[in-house]
C-alpha cells in the first residue's frame, strides 16, 4: 500500500501512538498534541512530517486525507465539527463521544460531503470474534437465549509510566470510566447477537480509586431478537478478566480474550471443540483496522462502523448512565 497524501493524527497518547505507528508506514503523518514531552516522543519513534500544539492550525493549513482523533473523548464532537468543516474523512477513537448530543448533525455533513467516517470498535476486526460471528449466522448454536459478559482490569495498572489519577480514565469530565472505554463489549453484543432495545444499569464508584470516573457499571440488556444480556465492566480487577459467553438452544460459545480462545459446546454431540490463538491474533486488529478503513476511503464505501451505527452504541451507554440515575429500566430510542 503505498499513499503519498498525509493524514493529520490529533492526540499523541499510547493509543494516538498505535495508529501513529501504522499509519507512519504507508502515510505521511502530522501530529497534534498539547504535550511538548508526547510530540517529543511521537518524533523520536515515528517519522513526522510536522508536528502542532494547536490542532485547528494545523486542520485550517493543510489539505489532509483523514483526521485520527485520538484525544480524551470530551474534545472528539469539536475536533470532528472543525474536521468536516474542512472536508476531511474521520477516523473516530471509541467511544464515539461522552454522549450522542451533536453527533447526527456531524454524520448529516458527512453524507452530504460524501466523506468517509470510522470509528475505532476495533474488536470486530479480533479473528476469532470475527469466527464466532460466522459461526453464529451459521445457526451452529441455534436462537440465542441469553449472554454473560465480564471485562475487568485494574486501573491503575494500565500506565505504570503514570500516575493513575491523571490519566484521563480517572475524570469523568473527560469521559474516562469503564462503561465508556469499555463499551468495546457493547459493539460485540450488537455486532454478534443484536440490536439492543432495552437497559437496566448500575453505574458508579465503589472503590477508594482517586478517581471522578466510574469503575464498575453493570448492565442487563434486552435485544430486539429476545436474547438477555449481562455485561459487568470495572478497573478494579486485579488480573485482567474478558470473556463472553453466548447460550443458544443448539449450542454455547465461550470467548476468552486474555487466553486467546474460542470454544463451542455441541447439543447434539455433547462435546466441545476448541480453536486457540496468540497474543499477535489480538493485537493484528490494529493494523486490520488500519488497512480496512484505507481501503473504504480508496474506494469510496461506507465504513461498517460509521458515525450512525456508533451512535447506536452511544445511545446505550446514555440510557445505561440515565438508567442506573433513576434506577429503572431503559428503553433505546
Amino acid at each position: 500500500m503505498t499513499i503519498k497524501e498525509k493524514v493529520l493524527i490529533v492526540g499523541a497518547g499510547s493509543i494516538g501512538r498505535r495508529h501513529a505507528k501504522i499509519f507512519s508506514k504507508h502515510l505521511k503523518i502530522d501530529i497534534a498534541d498539547i504535550s511538548y514531552s508526547r510530540i517529543k516522543l511521537s518524533n523520536k519513534l515515528f517519522k513526522v512530517n510536522d508536528s502542532y500544539f494547536d490542532y485547528k492550525k494545523a486542520i485550517v493549513e493543510n489539505n489532509y486525507k483523514f483526521i485520527a482523533i485520538c484525544t480524551p473523548p470530551h474534545l472528539h464532537l469539536e475536533i470532528a465539527k472543525l474536521s468536516v468543516k474542512h472536508n476531511n474523512n474521520l477516523f473516530i477513537e471509541k467511544p464515539l463521544g461522552i454522549n450522542c448530543k451533536g453527533w447526527k448533525k456531524i454524520a448529516i455533513e458527512c453524507k452530504k460531503k460524501k466523506l468517509i467516517n470510522y470509528v475505532a470498535y476495533c474488536h470486530r476486526h479480533i479473528s476469532y470474534f470475527y469466527r464466532a460471528k460466522k459461526m453464529i449466522d451459521a445457526n451452529k448454536i441455534g436462537k440465542i437465549l441469553h449472554a454473560n459478559m465480564r471485562w475487568g482490569s485494574y486501573l491503575p495498572d494500565w500506565h505504570p509510566w503514570e500516575k493513575y489519577y491523571n490519566f484521563y480514565m480517572a475524570k469523568k469530565e473527560q469521559g474516562g470510566g469503564a462503561l465508556l472505554d469499555e463499551s468495546h463489549g457493547i459493539d460485540l453484543i450488537r455486532y454478534l447477537i443484536g440490536e439492543i432495545i432495552e437497559v437496566s444499569a448500575f453505574v458508579g464508584k465503589i472503590s477508594d480509586l482517586k478517581i471522578t470516573s466510574d469503575d464498575i457499571a453493570i448492565l442487563n440488556l434486552k435485544t430486539n431478537k429476545n436474547s438477555y444480556i449481562q455485561i459487568n465492566f470495572d478497573l478494579l480487577a486485579r488480573f485482567p478478566r474478558n470473556n463472553l459467553e453466548i447460550v443458544g438452544t443448539k449450542g454455547t460459545i465461550i470467548i476468552d480474550r486474555v487466553d486467546h480462545y474460542l470454544k463451542i459446546f455441541s447439543v447434539k454431540n455433547k462435546s466441545w471443540k476448541k480453536f486457540k490463538y496468540k497474543k499477535d491474533d489480538f493485537l493484528k486488529m490494529y493494523k486490520q483496522q488500519a488497512f480496512y478503513f484505507m481501503d473504504c476511503i480508496n474506494k469510496r464505501k461506507r465504513t461498517i462502523i460509521d458515525i450512525n451505527d456508533a451512535l447506536k452504541t452511544q445511545s446505550i451507554i446514555d440510557s445505561a448512565f440515565l438508567s442506573s440515575k433513576i434506577k429503572r429500566n431503559v428503553k433505546i430510542k
